[in-house]
């Protein structure tokens, strides 16, 4: 008798889910490119892009019609687009699924707008901040309708070859956390490139340097992985070169970096990089076989010289363009935090000017099954 009393005494506190939602009620967006407006009018000078899925085309029921929705417009804020199709649209946004937006070459270019967009999706509570951040060397839109068509995963093509970089090196995936945290630490990032290849297929390689939110420009995929490679963040790759007039194929599975950095009248930086790994393939004959420890250690010395080649541009061009992402000021910040104290503001030059040494030391650990 008292449970009865206690059940209708609370009955008029259960209020129920009288703002249930239907999953099929709402649009998921999973991608949102962003280009300046080249029409612009005074506010909206943002083109906005959103890509969701069309959910009663997934499953084994699915209907009819295209799998995915792209709509495009003009408007002052990321958000404030997407406002505009309350009236034009049945179903309202939902941003929780967002996996990918893409920033277009002329926004990148715009250091003040980029900084804007920036802001306003950090400060936003509906984005999950561990969405994939991709520049495009064209506008977003035209990467979105490129792909469009060819979209078969709920959570878009982009965003699967884009979430990690564990399988190669020749792009480093950013996160709109690690781009705000780079951008607060060391004040230089690196976004993964897309563009578009003669059969309008998008390929996602190499990179774009932004410092302090303004574009320096872009690195090929062979920079990005001695960046990589440096950073300790290639997990697996392959590098093939040439070795007595045969291709090899060697696949990297560990790298280990240590840096060890001097202070006398100017800085002088050693790092030393252990990249091991296997031999995956070389032309086998009589007279080409690697049975034996020269062999070894010629290949690994061919190694060596390959990947310097790539090194000393790299370095060249990060310190032309006055860009550190070699991880040495973060770490004299870390190690040695007084002398950080009296050059950050000058970093830019210190780096510049200072004495880089970069020592690459190749193991070849496994040779394979065969001689």
């Amino acid at each position: 008798m008292k449970r009865l009393f206690l059940i209708l005494f609370l009955l008029p506190f259960i209020s129920g889910c009288w703002d249930k939602v239907e999953i099929e009620q709402r649009a998921f967006v999973t991608s949102i490119g962003i280009d300046v407006n080249q029409g612009q009018e005074e506010k909206d000078k943002l083109t906005v892009t959103y890509q969701y899925p069309n959910i009663n085309a997934i499953g084994k029921n699915a209907g009819v019609g295209s799998p995915n929705y792209l709509l495009t417009a003009n408007s002052s804020s990321v958000f404030q687009a997407g406002r505009q199709f309350v009236s034009r649209e049945p179903f309202p946004f939902h941003y929780k699924h967002l996996k990918v937006i893409i920033l277009g070459e002329d926004l990148l270019k715009e250091e003040s707008l980029l900084r804007a967009v920036l802001d306003e999706l950090n400060r936003d509570t509906k984005v999950n901040k561990r969405v994939r951040i991709i520049a495009a060397d064209r506008t977003a839109k035209e990467i979105m309708e490129a792909s469009f068509n060819k979209e078969q995963r709920t959570e878009g093509t982009i965003y699967a070859t884009v979430r990690d970089n564990t399988k190669t090196g020749s792009f480093t995936s950013k996160s709109l956390a690690d781009l705000i945290t780079d951008f607060d630490i060391s004040g230089v990032t690196l976004v993964p490139k897309i563009s578009l290849d003669e059969q309008n297929n998008f390929v996602i390689s190499g990179g774009a340097i932004l410092k302090d939110y303004k574009f320096l420009g872009w690195i090929d995929a062979s920079e990005n992985k001695i960046i990589n490679l440096i950073n300790g963040n290639m997990i697996v790759d392959t590098l093939d070169v040439i070795y007595e007039g045969h291709l090899i194929s060697f696949v990297i599975t560990e790298t280990t970096t240590n840096r060890n950095i001097k202070f006398d009248h100017e800085i002088k930086a050693n790092i030393d990089v252990l990249v091991e790994g296997y031999l995956q393939g070389y032309v086998l004959s009589d007279k080409n076989t690697v049975g034996d420890n020269e062999t070894v250690l010629s290949m690994e010395r061919t190694l060596e010289e390959e990947i310097m080649k790539v090194v000393n541009r790299t370095l060249i061009h990060l310190k032309d363009i006055k860009a550190d992402l070699l991880g040495i000021g973060e770490h004299i910040s870390k190690f040695h935090p007084k002398k950080w104290e009296k050059i950050e503001d000058q970093w830019d030059e210190v780096f510049a000017d200072a004495k880089i040494n970069i020592n690459v030391d190749v193991k070849m650990r496994r040779i394979g099954l065969t001689k």
